[in-house]
């Protein structure tokens, strides 16, 4: 039973008729609620708003994807740091153990049956412990280590990769959620100022104005309706403007995002088509990579070819044997070489030769190598293409600006004519809302424009491997283009 309940039962009927038992449960909660301590409201958690180059910093340092990424680096010093060791000496440490039966006196065990006592058996341990420590090796060991050094370069552009996704991803992102508060707020305006034309109309219905006219207010209506609509649609495109950003900084769903700033054109350089296609051909991560990718195939050729030449090494061995059913030796290695007991120093020459299989893995690492050759070559000129054709969107991007600005200066012009005509009675009401809906149009389209150029930036500096709006990045790409620094 409820407290409530319980309130209500008791103060029902006459005094005479009253359950005073059902009093008890109510007043007893009653002094617990107010006995406890009063719980704090849920507090919200605080927005978290920050420009682009501050959730560039923070998706650097917090995303789970760019530490996986960064990982790739560990594993492959890990590899180089495995490479070098391969001069440290190598230790084989050995025991063998067995049961033998004692050889009978005066038999020198040429008879296995009738020389030994198989009824007297007695153990046999020979343990060993030796040092093999390479002096040269024509060339395996270091051709192991370039080949390390080639797979960390390659890590690092790796990451370089990983970072320029990250920085185009979040862009896109964040200046659609700049783009949606900029709509949001433009339609909101107009909503407002199409609600007063509205209340003008319903006063002069109302009022029996005889220039009253039910088709625009039919019209006005019907704009609305789309505004409202672009209205729903704006809440979408920021909600998943707003999961973009989380996820790329590893933020929970519920922290609301903000971003910091408005929705203006970038600045880039302004240089030709071929600056930024040498730019990409000698900064872009992926390509680098496939260039470090070919230096590592040519050293796979070299460590095949070194594989047919021997190794020179230093050989220390340690052993012992225990057999007391047996006559221990005392012989050194000078008078009894062949004593598995036998211990010593010495320079042995290691040589593993399978010829014809050697021959075809140097084939196969040439073939690989040239493969990798023309792979590279291939993206080259696909990045040149992209890179060209990126750079053709991103200046007819920054031409619709200055054509939606000019059209959103004359929408204005146009819109505050017919205003003025109307007010003085020169001009009819549809032509006024049509010149309404034409500006608003205008200035969604000019905002839409902007965003679409801000994203072309984006894509290119993604291609390039370079943040193309970073005043650094602008210095370094000038200096070059005038210089002829920069070469494929």
């Amino acid at each position: 039973m409820s407290v409530w309940s319980s309130l209500r039962r008791a103060s029902q009927g006459s005094p005479a008729s009253r359950d005073r038992r059902s009093w008890l449960p109510a007043w007893i909660a009653l002094w617990l609620m107010a006995a406890l301590p009063a719980q704090p409201a849920g507090a919200e958690p605080k927005p978290l708003r920050c420009t682009l180059q501050q959730c560039y910093a923070t998706a650097l340092q917090r995303s789970p994807l760019m530490a996986a990424a960064r990982l790739s680096v560990d594993q492959y010093d890990s590899k180089l740091r495995e490479a070098q060791t391969a001069w440290y000496p190598k230790l084989d440490i050995s025991n063998f153990s067995t049961a033998l039966p004692a050889l009978k006196p005066g038999r020198d065990g040429s008879d296995t049956f009738s020389d030994y006592d198989f009824l007297n058996v007695g153990p046999l341990m020979v343990s060993s412990i030796s040092m093999v420590q390479p002096l040269y090796t024509f060339g395996k060991i270091s051709a192991l280590k370039r080949l390390a050094h080639q797979g960390v370069d390659i890590a690092h552009t790796t990451v370089r990769v990983a970072e320029d996704e990250m920085r185009y991803q979040l862009s896109r992102a964040w200046w659609g959620l700049v783009l949606v508060e900029s709509l949001r707020d433009l339609t909101t305006d107009g909503l407002k100022l199409l609600k007063e034309q509205r209340e003008r109309l319903e006063t002069a219905r109302d009022e029996g104005d005889s220039n009253f006219n039910q088709a625009d207010l039919l019209k006005l209506n019907v704009y609305a309706a789309e505004i409202e609509e672009k209205v729903k649609q704006f809440d979408r495109n920021r909600a998943q403007a707003e999961d973009g950003m989380r996820l790329a900084m590893d933020y929970g769903s519920d922290v609301p995002v903000e971003a910091a700033g408005e929705l203006t054109a970038v600045a880039v350089p302004e240089l030709p088509s071929a600056a930024y296609e040498a730019l990409a051909l000698a900064n872009a991560p992926r390509l680098l990579a496939q260039r470090n990718g070919i230096q590592a195939r040519l050293i796979q050729v070299d460590l095949a070819r070194n594989q047919l030449w021997p190794e020179l090494v230093f050989v220390a061995r340690l052993a012992y044997t225990y057999a007391p059913t047996r006559d221990a030796t005392t012989d050194s290695l000078a008078t009894n070489p062949t004593n598995s007991a036998t211990s010593g120093v010495g320079v042995a020459v290691r040589w593993s030769l399978d010829l014809f299989r050697q021959l075809e893995k140097i084939d196969q690492a040439k073939l690989d190598a040239r493969q990798a050759v023309l792979q590279t070559q291939g993206e080259a000129m696909k990045l040149r293409n992209d890179v060209r054709q990126m750079y053709r969107e991103m200046v007819d991007a920054r031409a619709l600006i200055d054509i939606q600005e000019r059209a959103l200066k004359a929408a204005r012009g146009w819109l505050l004519a017919e205003n003025q005509a109307y007010e003085d009675g020169f001009q009819e009401f549809p032509e006024v809302l049509r010149a309404t809906e034409t500006y608003y149009r205008k200035r969604m389209a000019h905002a839409e424009a902007v965003y679409t150029y801000n994203l072309a930036v984006a894509a290119l500096s993604r291609a390039v491997g370079m943040d193309l709006t970073s005043l650094e990045a602008s210095r370094r790409l000038v200096g070059a283009a005038g210089t002829g620094a920069v070469k494929p």
